[in-house]
């Protein structure tokens, strides 16, 4: 079981930190939005660490479109892409997909993309004037991926500012439904809280700080999530990549990344 962050209402009301926790397994597939500043990018960190304490084999492919100091930590890492590399990030982790389908091979692998709507947006403009597809190859790569990818331990985490379904219309259209997790951070509008979490019943219109809101799981009632501040952020750093690196070795003694009690705190 990974964690995701802590339970807003008692972390607040009662000063305690009940984790919220979903099978890796099950809910391989997450989007995370919210506006500029709701702090998605910091939540990203967090979970990444998250996700390296708790499957310190999985491989991951990280597609940073905006170049973002955030990650810089990543660069020189195998499947870390920026900018324009994000194309070829995709490709590759859709080769794995496949290759995995074919071999039936259950290897645990993870394609992490920010900013995707900016890249789709960026590589429709290069299409027109180029006369490509590459925006619809890659739609259409990641909703394959949605569609089958839990079978085979592949999943995707997406990180938006809005999630709209016309992002998601690949060849599975409707894939933006096969998401297993959603999270949605900071003020939402009524539009989109329309889209993400149509038909449920929200909490009521609350004003959340940088790194807290919504989140909504499969199997499980909508519940106000924080995520909390990490101490030392370059040691959690330093920590994410060194395990990111020993996976590609296959190495069977991966540095643990800190324990995430000590190494976060209240705010």
């Amino acid at each position: 079981m990974m964690i995701y962050g802590y339970l807003y209402d008692l972390w607040y009301s009662a000063k305690m930190k009940v984790p919220i926790k979903h099978n890796l397994s099950s809910h391989c597939h997450v989007l995370l939005t919210g506006s500029s500043g709701s702090g998605k990018s910091y939540a990203l960190l967090y979970i990444l660490g998250r996700l390296m304490q708790t499957c310190p084999n999985i491989t991951v492919y990280f597609c940073d479109f905006k170049n973002s100091d955030d990650f810089s930590f990543l660069d020189g890492y195998k499947h870390y892409y920026s900018g324009d590399e994000c194309y070829n990030g995709i490709i590759a982790y859709y080769k794995s997909f496949t290759s995995a389908r074919k071999n039936r091979s259950k290897r645990r692998a993870l394609l992490i993309f920010d900013e995707y709507p900016a890249f789709i947006s960026y590589l429709s403009g290069l299409d027109k004037t180029n006369k490509t597809k590459r925006a619809s190859e890659c739609q259409n790569a990641v909703a394959e991926i949605l569609m089958l990818g839990r079978g085979i331990n592949h999943g995707i985490w997406l990180v938006t500012q809005r999630a709209d379904a016309s992002l998601f219309q690949g060849s599975s259209g409707g894939s933006r439904d096969n998401f297993m997790i959603v999270i949605g951070l900071g003020r939402m509008s009524r539009e989109q809280k329309g889209m993400l979490f149509s038909g449920e019943d929200l909490p009521n219109d609350r004003i959340y700080k940088p790194g807290e809101g919504i989140i909504y799981a499969d199997g499980s009632a909508i519940q106000e999530i924080k995520i909390p501040i990490i101490n030392n952020l370059d040691s959690w750093k330093h920590h994410i990549i060194s395990i990111m690196f020993a996976s590609l070795d296959s190495s069977p003694s991966i540095q643990e990344p800190p324990s995430c009690e000590t190494s976060i705190r209240e705010a």
